[in-house]
């Protein structure tokens, strides 16, 4: 028998959760899921199933009949409000253009969705190097908002069904949902609906990763966020009633 004296036991590093176990911490436990994430900053799968999930949620609802007719009255819906007449033969066109739509409309979720995490990610990041004097990889911070998009498939399974029930196309988690009694193309009306409960829980989700990943208390970065969102809000209902009306 050696007479070596015995290494102590080594601590283990702690198991880098899987991507599926990424996804689902984000939504159930966000600091310690962003604390793993920062740590090893993975972008691809996240972005990938984030992406394909939400594109296929999109086609699905336009392959649909039911879609379809919702997707044509929001568009008659939208030409209207802004004053435009539609004649039968642009009512005819664009229903033969309905079609195509469930192609057009995955194709897009599929560019806006990466485009958009990589725009946000690089506003983030440069806004918090530049401002703040803050540095970190801008793989993680690409990974923190890449994960929180995970908000958008759980969006999607509670938007989707409700909109082919009724057959609408607007989403029924704004905050103008809650206020029927405001009339249509208002100041109010639309400020409310350009405020998606999703879009302010997402917003919550990312404060937390971006005060994981820079050391920052969560409740400022949050006031931030929810303060530009409002002033975004207030402005699309500002344009949005005036062009509309």
């Amino acid at each position: 028998m050696s007479d070596e004296p015995r290494d102590p036991v080594r601590q283990r590093a702690p198991a880098e959760p899987g991507l599926i176990a990424r996804l689902l911490g984000v939504l159930s436990s966000p600091r310690k899921t962003y604390e793993a994430i920062v740590r090893k900053p993975r972008v691809l799968g996240a972005l990938v199933v984030v992406t394909l999930i939400v594109a296929a949620g999109a086609g699905w609802m336009l392959s649909t009949d039911v879609g379809q007719q919702a997707a044509l009255e929001q568009q008659l819906d939208a030409m209207e409000s802004f004053g435009i007449s539609v004649t039968d033969e642009m009512y005819a066109q664009m229903e033969r253009q309905m079609g195509d739509a469930v192609y057009f409309s995955m194709g897009g979720v599929a560019v806006w969705i990466p485009l958009l995490t990589l725009i946000l990610a690089g506003a983030l990041w440069s806004v918090c190097y530049v401002l703040l004097g803050a540095h970190a990889p801008f793989k993680a911070m690409l990974a923190v908002v890449a994960h929180a998009g995970v908000v958008n498939i759980v969006q999607q399974a509670f938007v989707l069904p409700l909109n082919y029930a009724r057959g609408a196309m607007n989403s029924p988690s704004t905050l103008a949902a809650f206020f029927p009694m405001l009339e249509e193309g208002t100041f109010a009306q639309r400020t409310l609906a350009a405020v998606d409960l999703f879009i302010v829980w997402q917003l919550f989700i990312l404060a937390i990763g971006v005060g994981v990943l820079y050391g920052r208390r969560t409740g400022p970065i949050a006031t931030t966020f929810f303060v530009l969102y409002a002033l975004i809000a207030t402005g699309i209902g500002l344009v949005l009633s005036r062009i509309g009306g």
